[in-house]
Formats: C-alpha cells, sequence, structure tokens
C-alpha cells in the first residue's frame, strides 16, 4: 500500500513539473535508408512522437546537428518542418544528433504568453528566457563506445552519459552527469521516461543529482527513453525578464 501511495505522489508530482516546463525539446534518431542519416526535431508534449512546428516558432530552432568521431556536419531540413536528413557513409559508430533552441523570452500575463520581454510587454506579471537543448545517441550496426558520447558539447545545461546506453540493461544503473555552465550541476531534479509509459505527462523516474552533478539513472524496461533536467537561474536584466530557464533533455534506447 506505501508503495502505492509513493508511486501516485511521484506521477502527480512529475505531471505538475511537465506542465510547468510547457513545451518541450528532444531529438529523434531514425534508421538509416539509402544512404541518408535522419533525425527529427520533437517539440510538443507527446514523446517521442514529433509534430509540426508552428511557423511562429520555427526561427527559433537550429538545424539539427551529427557529431561523429570524426566532424559534426549540419543536417538539411527536408519534408516536415522538424525533419532533418544527410547523406553519410556511416558503417558501425557511436554518434550524437544535436537539437538547440534559441533563446527565447517568454511573457505571461493576463491574456496568456507571449513571445515578447518585459521591455516589450510592461505588464507582464513573468518574463522567462527559455533555452532548450536535445542530444540523442545513435550506435550503428552495434557500436557500443562511449569516447565521444562522454565528452561535453558545450551546451550551457547538458546531461552528460558516462557510459554507452547500449551497455546497460533494464534495472541497472546508467551513471550521468548534468553540467550547468560547465560545473556539475548539484541537486538538480532529474525525470526520466519511455515510449509508451503515459499520455498524461508522468514520469518513470525521479532523482537529484548529488553535489558534483552525478545520478544513476535507472532504466526500468528496455525501449526508448527521454531524461530530462532543468535550471531556472536569476536573469542578469531584470530589465528584460525574471529567471532564464533552462531545459536539456537526452534521448536513447535500452535493448533487451
Amino acid at each position: 500500500m506505501k508503495t502505492k501511495i509513493m508511486l501516485l505522489l511521484l506521477m502527480i508530482t512529475t505531471a505538475l513539473c511537465t506542465q510547468a516546463f510547457g513545451h518541450e525539446l528532444w531529438v529523434n534518431a531514425l534508421p538509416i535508408e539509402n544512404g541518408l542519416f535522419r533525425a527529427d526535431i520533437g517539440y510538443g508534449h507527446a514523446f517521442p512522437a514529433p509534430e509540426p512546428i508552428a511557423d511562429d516558432r520555427l526561427h527559433i530552432f537550429k538545424p539539427l546537428v551529427l557529431v561523429t568521431p570524426e566532424k559534426e556536419m549540419a543536417m538539411v531540413q527536408s519534408g516536415e518542418n522538424y525533419a532533418y536528413q544527410i547523406k553519410t557513409d556511416l558503417k558501425k559508430e557511436t554518434c550524437m544528433v544535436l537539437g538547440f533552441y534559441r533563446p527565447t523570452f517568454w511573457s505571461k500575463g493576463v491574456s496568456g504568453w507571449a513571445q515578447t520581454d518585459r521591455l516589450q510587454r510592461p505588464d507582464a506579471n513573468y518574463v522567462e528566457e527559455a533555452v532548450m537543448y536535445g542530444k540523442t545517441i545513435v550506435n550503428i550496426n552495434g557500436a557500443t563506445d562511449d569516447a565521444l558520447i562522454k565528452k561535453p558539447v558545450g551546451m550551457r545545461l547538458e546531461i552528460v552519459p558516462l557510459v554507452n546506453p547500449a551497455t546497460v540493461k533494464a534495472g541497472d544503473k546508467f551513471p550521468m552527469q548534468v553540467i550547468c555552465d560547465g560545473q556539475g550541476a548539484k541537486l538538480t531534479e532529474v525525470t526520466g521516461c519511455f515510449a509508451g509509459f503515459s499520455d498524461k505527462g508522468y514520469m518513470a523516474f525521479s532523482g537529484r543529482t548529488d553535489l558534483k552533478g552525478l545520478i544513476d539513472f535507472i532504466p526500468l524496461k528496455p525501449g526508448y527513453w527521454i531524461v530530462k533536467a532543468k535550471q531556472a537561474l536569476e536573469h542578469q536584466d531584470k530589465k528584460r525578464a525574471d529567471e532564464v530557464v533552462l531545459l536539456s533533455t537526452l534521448t536513447f534506447t535500452i535493448m533487451e
């Protein structure tokens, strides 16, 4: 009975946390077909399904970036406005795809949310500068190397896996570090869920980093997972916003 109550509290808490985040950013990598490496920007509430990005928000997103052990390559948008691709001859490598949501001011007032700062909307009740990052790990043809993915890529808020998820089994510890502005993000909440877990924003995992930003994430079952971290920092220019809100996600697959 106690376990059921604790699980219910976790689901309620993480649901409220997800609502506070609003839209989230993540990255999905797709199977290589005919020499094309493909990936999608996920933006919304329905992980892992991507959805068309509203016209007035398209400018916020940078093109996806494919990172291999040899180089970084900007991907090309093709088809749906969230879809990207690039020609590749990758055979058996571990690589990453990175997504970036440019710093964007959002204000909240009696008429709702708008893409404005406080200078543009003096009567706003709250203003934040939102910055989001997404990263996915791709193991091509059974690759398990971890040298590339263990290196931070320079995101202000970043989830860095300390081993390759290809070597992690369901129920095992998956060590990670959350970094904020180059330092371990201490006592930062980390949540996660697998595709199909819930259509209401509930999380299957919730924990906090230690004083060095380290955490052992535990994937409960095989499947496609998303891990999230968030930091809200006081904005340096109070004339424009109250806070800078950073959100970072990491997606990966845990095999059978």
